[in-house]
């Protein structure tokens, strides 16, 4: 992530003194957007299921993974879009991992929409999973809730085609239920209540596409 984060920085400074070449009238905003991103992101705590023995082990703060964003432009400023996006953890100790993951229908507000470096900020909300993948078992179990998001970044506007993302959110699941999906069946439930929640942040860094 922090060589990602190099290369935005890096563009960004090769990008900003060309600003000037074109009016901002003779910009073309697009409708449709496809995106994808790396992410990286950690939660305040992962013991989600139900269970005194689920995770096996200490999970690792730090989870990475990706996503995909894809919506509309409504006026010049505001976007709706559809994100999936995941991040997964080591647990210490195990070979079993855990997997973050979302979907999530998002708002999105940019500034300065035809200019090089455009801030946004961004909210959301939809639902979320923990899958906890448990690999002598060749199973997982899975407990899924709600989720919101709440953050912003800013782009960096390449074309009228590509432009570069950097979205920071904070993060906020509530969980209602888990599900069994394991070879032994280990529990006397294939499925059961929890109510629990966690929060925590996410960081993402990617590519848009626009149609």
């Amino acid at each position: 992530m922090r060589q990602l984060v190099l290369v935005v920085l890096l563009t960004l400074a090769l990008v900003l003194p060309g600003k000037g070449e074109c009016a901002a009238s003779d910009v073309k905003l697009r409708g449709w957007f496809f995106g994808w991103q790396t992410a990286s992101g950690q939660r305040n705590r992962y013991d989600v299921f139900g269970r005194d023995e689920l995770p096996s082990g200490t999970v690792e703060d730090q989870g990475r993974g990706g996503g995909l964003l894809v919506g509309h432009r409504f006026g010049e400023r505001f976007l709706v879009g559809f994100q999936l996006v995941f991040a997964r953890h080591s647990i210490i100790g195990s070979q079993d991992h855990l997997i973050d993951a979302e979907a999530l229908l998002t708002g999105t507000v940019i500034f300065r929409p035809k200019d090089t470096l455009q801030p946004f900020l961004r909210g959301g909300f939809g639902g979320a999973s923990e899958v906890l993948e448990l690999i002598e078992d060749s199973g997982n179990v899975v407990s899924y809730g709600t989720a919101a998001i709440a953050g912003g970044g800013f782009q960096i506007r390449l074309s009228s085609r590509f432009s570069l993302e950097l979205e920071t959110v904070a993060t906020f699941s509530n969980y209602l239920e888990v599900y069994d999906n394991t070879d032994n069946k280990p529990w006397p439930e294939e499925k059961w209540q929890v109510r629990t929640s966690n929060y925590g942040w996410r960081v993402g860094l990617g590519v848009m596409v626009w149609f």
